[in-house]
């Protein structure tokens, strides 16, 4: 992987991962999270700024995740063994610590499945993305 096929793999992962919590969190599942408002802080642009910078290191480590580890156990042009990666990730990186985080936060248990569901779906992106520009 060049520097900049790893630069590009950042970035789209990045906006992915933006796109995707928008739509899941902020858009389908946003009246399932003011149901719980003492949960909160504030929203500012700092706070939209901190969210967009992790986006693109989320994209970062995956990226060099890939490129070291899961690049090996996929079968490349395959896209079905990349959706089966982005659901292994999901399930051993951000599923417990959903389901964990539910239990001790006062999540309303829609917000935690649209969590959940964007969860899942940022792995699954991020593992497609991640295979379009890395080769071995």
């Amino acid at each position: 992987m060049t520097t900049i096929h790893f630069i590009l793999a950042t970035v789209c992962i990045g906006f992915a991962n933006i796109c995707i919590e928008w739509f899941i969190i902020g858009f389908l599942f946003h009246k399932s999270q003011a149901l719980t408002p003492n949960t909160w802080r504030p929203e500012s642009n700092r706070s939209y700024m901190y969210s967009t910078l992790l986006s693109f290191l989320f994209g970062a480590l995956f990226t060099f995740f890939y490129w070291k580890i899961g690049s090996k156990y996929v079968i490349q042009g395959n896209l079905w063994s990349h959706i089966k990666l982005g659901l292994i990730c999901f399930a051993c990186f951000s599923f417990i610590l959903e389901v964990s985080n539910s239990i001790y936060i006062n999540y309303d248990k829609k917000f935690v499945a649209g969590k959940l569901v964007a969860s899942c779906l940022t792995m699954v992106a991020a593992a497609i993305i991640a295979s379009l520009f890395c080769w071995r």
